[in-house]
C-alpha cells in the first residue's frame, strides 16, 4: 500500500473520533435537583394544542378571560389555573404555581412557563 493511502487513513480516522468526541463534550446531564424540580414527562404543555387537550389534562381553567377583538377574526382567550401547593418540591404543572395560557382561535399560543 503506499505511504499516502495509509496517511490518508489515518487521518480520516483521526478526524471521525475527535468529531465524536467533541460532539458528545457539550451535553450536560440534568443534575439532581433539576430532575426533583422538572421530573422528566411533566412538561405537557407546548404550542399547538388545542383547548380540548388542555381541558383533558388539567381541567377546566379557574379563570377564562376573553378579547373577541382577535386579529383575523380569532377570538384570543387567557386560560388561569391558580397554584394550589406552592409548597410542592417538584414542578407539578399548575399545582406548584400560577399558570396562565393563551389561546388564539382554538389552539394554545404562548403559556408562561
Amino acid at each position: 500500500m503506499p505511504k499516502s493511502f495509509l496517511r490518508y487513513s489515518a487521518f480520516a480516522v483521526l478526524s471521525v473520533i475527535l468529531i465524536y468526541i467533541n460532539g458528545c463534550a457539550g451535553i450536560e446531564p440534568p443534575t439532581p435537583k433539576e430532575i426533583m424540580e422538572h421530573p422528566f414527562g411533566t412538561s405537557f404543555l407546548r404550542a399547538g394544542l388545542t383547548k380540548e387537550q388542555v381541558i383533558a389534562q388539567w381541567g377546566e381553567p379557574d379563570l377564562k378571560e376573553y378579547d373577541n377583538n382577535g386579529k383575523w377574526g380569532n377570538a384570543k382567550e387567557k386560560w388561569t389555573y391558580y397554584g394550589r401547593y406552592s409548597g410542592l418540591p417538584v414542578d407539578a404543572g399548575y399545582l406548584s404555581k400560577t399558570q396562565y395560557l393563551y389561546f388564539d382561535g382554538k389552539n394554545l399560543v404562548r403559556f408562561n412557563e
